[in-house]
């Protein structure tokens, strides 16, 4: 798997990415199609995208296996939440992990960990000392992962999802040791 840096140019591709990993990790039997449907329409258009492949405080990684991408995974620089353990909470000690995701067909071959220790080296070398990422209670096999990675629980916040409100987990790794 080689893992690059996205550009500007990957709007549409990271549009498309972003669609079907979405209904593959959040759709039925999880929610409703229409529900996903609607939140793809309004949140993953290549438009929404190239906003946030233009906004400085983003990076983002796209994750190809022979010359197709099968995964990408998206950064945000920005304070962290409020229960963040000390020092950790202070700006510029710690960046999100916003979207970490990879096709259905590639999970169970090592590339979930590929990508996310590529995220933590970034990270590293950016100089910070904490990554955090929120994940759905109810999504065991990212809990899972996450919990194999050495990411741990410090709070939770709740997200809109379609009509339900659902509850998402705060988890940080420190990466300064």
């Amino acid at each position: 798997m080689f893992i690059r840096p996205a550009t500007a140019a990957d709007a549409a591709l990271l549009a498309d990415l972003s669609a079907v990993t979405m209904c593959e990790a959040f759709g039925p039997p999880h929610n409703p199609a229409p529900v996903v449907d609607a939140y793809i329409q309004s949140a993953l258009t290549p438009e929404t995208l190239a906003t946030e492949l233009n906004d400085k405080r983003s990076v983002f990684f796209i994750a190809d296996q022979d010359g197709s991408a099968v995964g990408f995974a998206k950064l945000r620089r920005h304070a962290p939440p409020r229960r963040m353990p000390l020092p950790y909470r202070s700006r510029g000690q710690a960046v999100e992990i916003q979207r970490i995701y990879l096709l259905n067909s590639q999970i169970g071959q090592g590339q979930g960990r590929l990508l996310m220790n590529y995220c933590l080296d970034w990270a590293r070398q950016q100089g910070y000392k904490a990554v955090w990422l929120g994940v759905w209670e109810r999504n065991e096999r990212a809990l899972g992962f996450y919990q194999r990675m050495g990411f741990e629980r410090f709070g939770f916040h709740y997200f809109q999802f379609g009509p339900e409100r659902q509850r998402d987990y705060w988890l940080v790794k420190i990466i300064d040791a």
